[in-house]
């Protein structure tokens, strides 16, 4: 017997390591978060501009062992699959038996992925200026290469989920949104929590 796997997908930024975290407290589930695999992100720009360029086909993404690691997590277990890729991407598309969509604007995606980079340069204490020189390439590449990105993104993957929440505001909100939609779903997944 397998496991049923929860993918949550959404934009950099959308809330899906927060609502995984969540779920794996939640329900026990096994986290496997596909920024452990991703290699797209490390592409130099022109490649990327490339891949735009060929159509974005979502099955050349790479990230080497991520399928390896959704199988056999899924053993007996809930797995919560944090994924920007949702059931777009060939190599995972037919393990995830609920797929949920995490709508945030793009501008408060980016945001919150800012800040998030932001808080992990200022815990490991280096110096200002890569800080600096990161934010500065990041926001450089956004209209070029990566708001291209997400607009794909958007038109393949959220079309493929089985429900959307919305990520926008208060997250407890969203999490009553997630557990109506683990109900709705029924999925052996044991005591769901009742939130206020």
């Amino acid at each position: 017997m397998t496991g049923p796997v929860i993918a949550l997908s959404g934009a950099p930024g959308a809330g899906k390591t927060t609502l995984g975290r969540w779920l794996a407290d939640t329900l026990g589930a096994v986290r496997v978060n596909y920024d452990d695999y991703e290699k797209m992100t490390r592409l130099p720009p022109p490649q990327i501009a490339d891949w735009l360029d060929r159509g974005a086909p979502i099955a050349d993404i790479p990230a080497p062992g991520l399928a390896d690691a959704v199988a056999t997590s899924r053993t007996d277990q809930v797995v919560s699959y944090e994924t920007p890729l949702g059931r777009a991407w060939p190599a995972t598309a037919g393990m995830s038996d609920l797929s949920i969509w995490a709508a945030t604007p793009l501008d408060l995606a980016l945001s919150r992925k800012l800040q998030i980079m932001a808080r992990a340069w200022e815990e490991k204490g280096g110096p200002v200026a890569p800080c600096t020189q990161w934010f500065t390439g990041h926001l450089r590449a956004y209209e070029d290469i990566i708001r291209p990105s997400l607009l794909v993104q958007m038109e393949r993957v959220q079309s493929l989920a089985d429900v959307e929440v919305t990520n926008a505001g208060d997250l407890e909100t969203t999490k009553r949104q997630v557990v109506a939609a683990l109900n709705a779903a029924d999925l052996p997944l044991g005591q769901l929590p009742v939130l206020p």
